[in-house]
């Protein structure tokens, strides 16, 4: 190899490769926010789609997804540099492409890893003490649960879980790898739990359990017959729960999208991560299999459990509210699954599955917002302070430090601002990975020699594999947004959030813009920088 041009700000990244297979396998679990989307995955799919639908159409989206997860994953192999779909999409179609794409994932992770400080209050913690009231008859428990709910505390609990986060991901990536891996072991025999009194509960038993917890709160003695009736005098009927079409399975696909294909979170730390096209292959389709996987298995064991008629019930009375029927429970997975659990031990092991699997993924934003920062700077699209490494942790402080609190920013603004709390991103985020699988798409024809030496360069029929990858990614990804465009019921569509959508690539543009700008001042052709890939 020939000497690195002075074009990037040094010769080596000063990041360090401490990310293994197994390490990677849990960041992309992580990077999910599976439990935290989950909840809303179930909502959303049994609002839009018959509840017998539910099973086989997520085994058929996780299927689907395959062709997005892999896209990343092999192009991350292609060319392993931290810095996500920049430094890929900069490289195979264009810089303009590849910085629109990357800020609009910049902003939208860092506004969810505020989202999930203020959410990490108002519904992890907030459904632990709610349940766990519930199950011991403590009502001081469960005012707890309701006051960690109120926006005030909420912002001082979600700025010290943020400040948690900023700390934990500062002192190097390898040490937070360690804490990844117990946190996972605790988080997944929590997630056993839950699944194992599920599969040991049937619909006469949990409605007895549900009567005796909540009746009081309620204000009827059987208060699960009371949802479904409720939910029929407001409409729902047998037509939500029997019967399925091939399009109902594929009306699945825009809802399990919220939490399913996102299992690339270590395509942004792809120079970080050792034995990369193991890594990537076993962490992004391994992550997928077990996230598919999994939220299949609790939709299996949730309608078992609580009988498929409720579920669909009371899901439906999430967006039909009814007038005279206090429940004190929202119909959301995990509170529903754990009011089974009544020994109070393990009742707190299945909540701590569900944050540990729900909100570590404030890390893995956090720590891949930052590696985009330091690409841009890296590249001298933004000042070169952005790619500086701390010599005793080997991570990059002050990228790290600016993503904090341009989220404490949005911590304030959705506490202040309510209507920023039904925000949806999923539209912004699938414009990236539209970028992306365009980038696959025409990778092998727009840089050949990058291509050829890529390690990827495999052909079906004379066509690159990751051509038909990009071009199968593509087409999920159209057909979801068809989806959220027509049909209302999915909430992608909302006035607040294509408006925020807009402004962010407004500002993208502008910020691109001023950088060329700031390149050719200083008398550096940006064709140059994005002919070559960045020093390791």
């Amino acid at each position: 190899m020939g000497e690195v041009p002075s074009i990037f700000v040094r010769r080596s990244s000063g990041l360090v490769r401490e990310v293994y297979p197994k390490d990677s396998f849990i960041y992309n679990v992580y990077f999910t926010a599976y439990f935290t989307a989950l909840v809303f995955v179930y909502l959303i799919a049994l609002y839009v789609v018959p509840a017998e639908a539910l099973v086989p159409g997520l085994i058929l989206s996780t299927f689907l997804f395959t062709f997005q997860v892999l896209v990343y994953s092999l192009l991350s192999i292609a060319m392993p540099r931290s810095g996500g779909d920049y430094v890929i999409i900069s490289r195979a179609l264009h810089p303009f492409l590849g910085f629109i794409s990357s800020w609009n994932w910049f902003i939208w992770l860092a506004f969810w890893f505020a989202f999930g400080g203020y959410t990490f209050s108002s519904v992890a913690l907030s459904t632990m003490f709610l349940t766990l009231g519930l199950v011991t008859g403590n009502p001081s428990l469960v005012s707890i649960g309701d006051m960690l709910a109120e926006p005030i505390p909420a912002l001082i609990v979600g700025t010290l879980i943020m400040l948690v986060f900023l700390a934990m991901t500062s002192f190097g990536l390898g040490r937070f790898i360690k804490i990844q891996l117990i946190t996972f072991i605790i988080g997944f025999i929590g997630v056993l739990i839950g699944a194992i009194y599920l599969a040991l509960c049937d619909p006469r038993t949990y409605a007895e359990t549900l009567n005796r917890l909540i009746s009081q709160y309620a204000g009827t003695s059987d208060p699960y017959n009371a949802i479904i009736n409720a939910a029929k005098e407001l409409g729902w009927g047998p037509e939500r729960v029997y019967g399925y079409t091939a399009e109902h399975l594929m009306k699945v696909l825009p809802a399990a999208y919220l939490a399913v294909p996102w299992t690339m979170g270590t395509v942004f730390i792809a120079g970080e991560v050792s034995q990369p096209k193991r890594a990537q292959l076993i962490g992004g389709i391994g992550g997928l299999a077990f996230i598919g996987g999994l939220t299949v298995i609790l939709a299996f064991l949730l309608e078992r459990a609580m009988g498929i008629e409720f579920f669909s019930a009371f899901s439906y009375l999430f967006y039909n509210p009814p007038q005279g029927l206090s429940i004190p429970i929202k119909p959301y997975f995990n509170t529903l699954a754990f009011l089974i659990i009544e020994n109070p031990l393990l009742n707190i092991w299945a909540n701590l599955g569900f944050i540990f699997l729900g909100w570590m993924y404030m890390a893995q934003n956090l720590l891949n917002d930052s590696r985009l920062l330091f690409a841009w700077s890296f590249d001298r699209l933004i000042p070169e302070k952005f790619a500086e490494v701390s010599e005793r942790f080997k991570s990059p402080i002050y990228a790290l430090l600016t993503v904090f609190i341009i989220a404490e920013v949005f911590s304030f603004a959705i506490i202040f601002v309510p209507e920023l709390q039904v925000i949806s991103s999923i539209m912004a985020l699938s414009f990236s990975v539209i970028i992306m699988s365009l980038a696959a798409i025409f990778f092998p024809y727009r840089r050949r020699d990058l291509f050829e030496r890529s390690g990827i360069s495999w052909r079906v029929a004379g066509i690159p594999l990751i051509s038909l990858l990009g071009l199968a990614s593509l087409i999920v990804n159209l057909i979801s947004n068809y989806y959220w465009i027509t049909d209302p019921n999915y909430g992608a569509v909302n006035d607040i959030s294509v408006t925020a959508m807009l402004l962010v690539i407004v500002v993208g543009i502008l910020i691109y813009l001023l950088g060329i700008y700031r390149l050719k001042r200083r008398g550096i052709e940006p064709s140059k920088i994005y002919t070559e890939l960045p020093p390791v």
